[in-house]
Formats: structure tokens, sequence, C-alpha cells
């Protein structure tokens, strides 16, 4: 009724059991939390596939700077700060006065604008592009210092939101 089994026989009968026990490598590896900076220099804290994907969006920001920097060599410095059409219909209805190769770069920028625009050249290109750098030119040397003369002191809606 009762028979003995060898150590050998015990593990070959219960091996399947064990196997579906163990925690695959994966899933052991998707439960480790690790610390790593994200793109931005901020340490955040995520398991092993977390720093994967950071390091293929870092290759892909990579990449996309090398477009951008290959246009900066071919095309020269603060290329895309020259004069821009909004559209490409704008674009047909003024070619007379402009140039075909602004076209050109107005269409390759917008393409470039959506793949994504490097980390260092985000703050020259949008200060450029969205008008703040017209808007600056038009206004006094002083405008700032102005603005903060006068709501020094006071309390606004804005400076109660940034102080809490």
């Amino acid at each position: 009724m009762y028979q003995t089994q060898s150590k050998r026989e015990f593990a070959i009968e219960f091996q399947p059991q064990i196997h579906i026990l163990r925690p695959s490598i994966h899933s052991r590896r998707a439960n480790l939390v690790v610390k790593f900076q994200d793109l931005y220099g901020f340490t955040v804290e995520g398991n092993v596939d977390d720093v994967n994907i950071l390091n293929e969006v870092r290759e892909k920001v990579r990449q996309q700077g090398r477009v951008w920097w290959a246009l900066e060599a071919s095309k020269g410095a603060n290329w895309y700060l020259q004069p821009q059409v909004s559209s490409l219909t704008e674009g047909i209805a003024l070619k007379s006065s402009l140039k075909l190769s602004n076209l050109a770069n107005a269409i390759t920028l917008k393409r470039l604008i959506r793949k994504g625009i490097p980390p260092v050249l985000r703050p020259k290109v949008w200060f450029s592009l969205s008008g703040a750098a017209k808007k600056k030119s038009t206004v006094p040397e002083s405008y700032y210092s102005d603005l903060s003369k006068a709501v020094e002191g006071k309390v606004t809606a804005a400076t109660k939101q940034i102080d809490h």
C-alpha cells in the first residue's frame, strides 16, 4: 500500500508543480524597483522595463537630434529663425514675395517639429516660433521689471497659486 519513493522519483513527480510556483525571470525583473534619471534630469523610481523604455526614448531623441544638427550644419546655425509661412496655402499665395527656400524650410521645420525638437534647441526654437521673440522686440527693455514692480507686495490670484 505505501511504497517508499526514491528522491529522484519524488523530484520527477513534483517537478511541474515546482516550476509553476517559481516566478519567471521576467516577473522578478518587473518587480525590481530601481532609481534612474529621466530625460530632464529628475530622479524617478520604476522597474527595469521602465528603464528599457526610457532608453529607447533617449535613443529616438538622439537620432532626431542628429537630423537637426545635420540641418544646422548644412543650412547654417539658426536656419529655423528665418521668416516662416504659417501654412502651405499661405505660402503658395505669397509665393511671389517669398523665396522657394523659405517655403521649403517651413515645410521641413514643420515636419521636424512634429518628430521632436532636441532638448538643447527647444528654448530657442519655441521662443522664436511662438512669437515671443517678436513680442519681446516690441516692448521696452524695462518691461519685466515694470511688471514685477506693479505686483510687488500685492496678493493676486497668480501669486497665491505660485506661493502655494
